[in-house]
């Protein structure tokens, strides 16, 4: 049945070989299960419940991709998503956490639709590569600065060092340290060079122990969950889709939407290749229904509490330890479940662990910009964005960069005396930019 479900003969591989590459999987993401909570609590949410829903939604999307796909890619929501909602929306006062799930249900059923009908590629080639770029990179900066500012390494105005001699900010200066030996860490055997596969989630593991001594953690009463239904119940189909259906929050849609959506299409790409599942003019035959079932889960998330779900690149250990099939996300997705029932060991990891792991994916996030034009009218616009985010936000650091790109190229047409059309924003971008453009004056 494995067989003919998922092909592993022709995949050269087995399902021994697919329940140690899901696990693997789930050791090097599993970090999730502790910020997207912390990240909710923020918002002022119910950490258990959030966790067991990360948990489920995670298992269960997981599940679904490996089905339709047959691509041992599994997913849980965005870290992005997580930050903008907590910090841009949330804490600042713009709307509660039920308007914001509203948002990001708003995206998710977008792009569950084009999904459906096959149109993602005109949505791709619409926004310009170079925004694309500076969104996603925009979006790794400020979890960056929310990392610290948390953490307590820099003052919230972003002016001045934290106050380094409280343990929770020592805990914090040396987790970074203890993640960074850990996640460059290689040690060469017989000519070959190992790496640590889950350094991120063994640094937070190391980080919180030593905040045990430090004072910084506190230990549970139970290490086994308790009111797991109600807690659930308190985070789940409470999404406001009317209360976000508002002009000045469609900045917030699209900074849920492009996490999303670009992230899953260069994760899935990336994941394809290491593979070797592209064909010969380099595309994914199995994109199409990536996409659908990462939109679904998107839905899915949305609906029980938690923010956009998308694909993790961390999907690539698993990859590297062998996993060819949809069967490795079952191991995965069981160890989802299994995390539910130890919801307060998770809990008690204290924002000083998680700080070095958010600062490492922000940077991952950032890696993007080696592919942008860096001539005047295309850099311009993506520079302004990227501080205009550093601060004041994700909302307002994409209208000013999207505001910045109609009235650099509006420059460029009307002054630079070729009158070159190509030169122009489209009726789209203008549009979109006067929409995003409303948060200003509200």
């Amino acid at each position: 049945m494995l067989e003919k479900w998922f092909g592993l003969k022709k995949n050269g591989t087995n399902v021994r070989t697919e329940m140690l590459a899901g696990c693997t999987t789930f050791a090097t993401m599993a970090y999730i299960l502790i910020i997207h909570p912390n990240y909710m609590r923020v918002a002022g949410m119910d950490a258990t419940g959030v966790l067991i829903a990360t948990a489920l939604v995670s298992a269960v999307i997981t599940i679904l991709m490996g089905v339709m796909s047959n691509c041992p890619i599994a997913l849980a929501p965005g870290i992005a998503s997580g930050a903008v909602m907590a910090y841009s929306i949330v804490q600042p006062g713009l709307a509660t956490w039920e308007v914001a799930l509203g948002m990001s249900m708003i995206s998710a059923i977008i792009f569950f639709l084009l999904s459906v009908f096959n149109i993602r590629g005109k949505v791709v080639e619409v926004i310009p590569k170079n925004l694309k770029i500076g969104i996603s990179a925009g979006l790794g900066l400020f979890i960056i600065r929310t990392a610290i500012v948390n953490a307590g390494l820099m003052d919230s105005g972003f002016r001045s060092f934290g106050d380094l001699s409280q343990p929770s900010v020592q805990l914090a200066a040396i987790s970074i340290l203890i993640c960074l030996v850990l996640y460059f860490l290689r040690i060469r055997i017989n000519d070959r060079v190992y790496k640590i596969k889950s350094a991120l989630l063994l640094s937070i593991i190391i980080s919180t122990v030593l905040g045990i001594f430090m004072g910084v953690v506190k230990l549970p009463e139970s290490i086994f969950t308790s009111g797991g239904l109600s807690s659930l119940a308190n985070v789940s189909f409470k999404f406001d889709l009317l209360g976000a259906l508002r002009p000045e929050f469609l900045a917030f849609v699209l900074a849920f939407f492009v996490s999303d959506f670009f992230g899953t299409l260069s994760t899935a790409f990336a994941l394809g290749s290491q593979m070797g599942a592209l064909d010969k003019d380099g595309n994914f035959p199995a994109i199409g229904r990536i996409f659908l079932a990462d939109s679904i889960g998107s839905v899915v998330g949305a609906a029980m509490g938690v923010t956009v779900v998308t694909s993790y690149a961390e999907s690539a250990s698993g990859i590297e330890s062998g996993g060819r099939t949809g069967l490795a996300n079952f191991a995965t997705a069981a160890l989802f479940i299994l995390a539910i029932f130890f919801a307060p060991v998770f809990l008690m990891i204290p924002t000083a662990a998680t700080t070095p792991v958010l600062i490492i994916i922000g940077l991952s996030m950032m890696q993007g910009l080696k592919n942008v034009d860096y001539v005047p009218d295309e850099w311009i616009p993506v520079g302004i964005m990227l501080i205009s985010t550093l601060f004041y936000g994700i909302s307002k650091g994409i209208g000013l960069g999207l505001i910045a790109y109609c009235v650099v190229h509006f420059a460029y047409y009307l002054f630079d005396g070729q009158r070159e059309k190509g030169k122009l924003p489209t009726w789209f971008m203008v549009v979109f930019t006067a929409l995003t453009s409303i948060q200003f004056f509200v």
